[in-house]
Formats: structure tokens, C-alpha cells, sequence
């Protein structure tokens, strides 16, 4: 009969343990949360010292960066300049080695030309300088240029150019497809922004500026090419002309023109890997050490 009232007490033990689980300061805590009630003191004092700390790291990071202002601009001036510099450094070499490029050329055409067999290699030459890129080229041919502008581009179907591309922005996949479209009109020569092109050329992005041959260019694109008269035609009436009217609807205007003199450059990049002695030597000549054959 003693064990019965112990057995009791425990039963009734277990099952407020099992209704009521939690320590009664934790259901006050929680009753008072959801009743709205403010929180304590001690929970006052955390939050206004989480709110000073905020507070001071804001200011300071505030204060880092204003004082750091200065610097950053005159570091950001400094680089501009020295930019600006090396840029003007290489187009006057550029400049320069065009110049010895020329003399050197009208020095070998002078030699070749003392004899019968040097005037038809240097016939040869030229043909295959003009073609290759190695010398300069003038003659008829036409114009295109890509300006970009800032008109709101409709979401129209049929946009062949890329998924990440720019709207209102000219990109490399643009240059390179009116390029090839230039080529197929029937163009013997093609230069972009006065970088002549050759069979090695690349164009390229990186970032948002758009390189040729590793040389960085600028809007407005200009596509130069010298050939025969129908390659206007041929090229608006092709695919080339059908880019075009896709991309003035994204945001890129254009200008397609005949020009009755167009000058191109030779390429700056272009450099000489191998060379063989011809089989024909004039009579009389011998061969000498860089006459066989080498590579650079």
C-alpha cells in the first residue's frame, strides 16, 4: 500500500514533463513575445550596442573612403596619362616604321629592276605584297560605318548576334560578320579603322573594347576596302546589307558608300616567318647566306 502514492507522484512527474517541457522562464519569454511585449533591459542594451557598432564601422568606412578619394583620382590621372603617352610613342614608331618600310621596298624594286628576270620578280612581289598586306594599296572601293547610338532597341526575332551582346553597342561578332561580307563582295584589300587586315588578322573583344590584331579601337567602326564597283552593290543587296538593317533596329546605325579613291595602309603586324631562295637566279648572281632559307 506504501509503494501506490510513490507510483503516483511519479505519474504525475512524467506527465507534466511531458506537457510542459520547457523551463518557465522560456515560457515567459516566449509569452511575452507574443503578447508584444518590449524586451527587457538587458536586451535594450544589446541592440543599442549593435547599433553603435554599425554605426561607428559606417563611419569610418565613410571616412577610409573619402579620405582615399585623392589618391584614387590622382592614381586614376597618372594612368590615363601614361596611356595616352605610350599610345602616341607607338603610333609615332608606327609612323616611322611604315616610313623605313617604304624605302626598304623602293630600294629592293630598284634592284630587282637592273635585270629582265628582276623586273618580272618584282612585278611578282608587289602583286603579292598587296595581297598579303606587307605594302600600302590605293584604288577605288567603298565605305562602311557603324556609329552607336543610344536609340531603344526592339525586341524583334531573327537577332543574329549574340545573347550577351550590348543593345546599342557595337560588338566583335558585328565587325567580323561585315567584314566577311566586305570580303565576299569581291574586296581585294580591307582595313578596319586604318588597321589593314590580313589572312592572320583577328578581331577580338576584351571587355568592352574590340581589338584587331591586339590593337585596341574606338567608335565609330569604320570598314575600308578597295575592289571593283559592283562590291557596293553586291554587298548591300547580300547578307551583309540584311546584318546591317538588323542592327540599326539595335540601336546601331550605319552608312554604306562608294568612294572613288580609297588609301589603305600595310599591315603594322605582319612579319616575315619564312622565305626560299627562287630557283630562277639571274644569271651571274650567287646565292649568298640570306638567300637560303630562313626563318623568323
Amino acid at each position: 500500500m506504501s509503494e501506490s502514492p510513490r507510483r503516483d507522484a511519479s505519474m504525475v512527474l512524467l506527465t507534466s514533463l511531458g506537457e510542459d517541457s520547457l523551463d518557465a522562464g522560456y515560457a515567459r519569454a516566449a509569452a511575452r513575445r507574443k503578447q508584444g511585449a518590449p524586451p527587457t533591459r538587458y536586451g535594450r542594451v544589446i541592440l543599442a550596442s549593435g547599433l553603435v557598432a554599425i554605426g561607428l564601422l559606417l563611419t569610418t568606412a565613410a571616412a577610409q573612403a573619402r579620405d582615399r578619394a585623392p589618391a584614387t583620382a590622382q592614381a586614376r590621372s597618372e594612368l590615363v596619362t601614361e596611356i595616352e603617352d605610350r599610345t602616341g610613342a607607338n603610333e609615332r614608331l608606327e609612323a616611322s616604321l611604315a616610313t623605313e618600310r617604304a624605302a626598304v621596298s623602293d630600294e629592293r624594286r630598284a634592284g630587282l629592276r637592273i635585270t629582265t628576270q628582276g623586273s618580272r620578280l618584282a612585278r611578282v612581289l608587289s602583286a603579292l605584297e598587296s595581297t598579303t598586306g606587307a605594302s600600302g594599296v590605293t584604288g577605288p572601293g567603298m565605305s562602311v560605318r557603324l556609329t552607336q547610338v543610344t536609340a531603344e532597341a526592339d525586341d524583334s526575332d531573327g537577332d543574329p548576334r549574340t545573347t550577351d551582346a550590348v543593345e546599342g553597342r557595337v560588338s566583335d561578332r558585328d565587325l567580323q560578320t561585315v567584314v566577311n561580307e566586305v570580303w565576299a563582295a569581291g574586296a581585294e584589300a580591307v582595313a578596319v579603322n586604318e588597321q589593314r587586315l590580313t589572312s592572320l588578322s583577328a578581331i577580338r573583344s576584351a571587355g568592352e573594347a574590340i581589338l584587331v590584331d591586339f590593337r585596341p579601337l574606338s567608335p565609330p567602326y569604320e570598314v575600308q576596302a578597295v575592289g571593283p564597283p559592283s562590291m557596293r552593290a553586291v554587298f548591300v543587296g547580300g547578307f551583309g546589307g540584311s546584318y546591317l538593317q538588323v542592327l540599326r533596329d539595335y540601336g546601331i546605325d550605319f552608312t554604306v558608300e562608294d568612294r572613288d579613291e580609297v588609301e589603305l595602309p600595310a599591315s603594322a603586324g605582319l612579319r616575315l616567318r619564312y622565305a626560299t631562295t627562287p630557283s630562277d637566279v639571274p644569271s651571274g648572281a650567287k646565292p649568298g647566306p640570306r638567300d637560303r632559307t630562313s626563318t623568323q
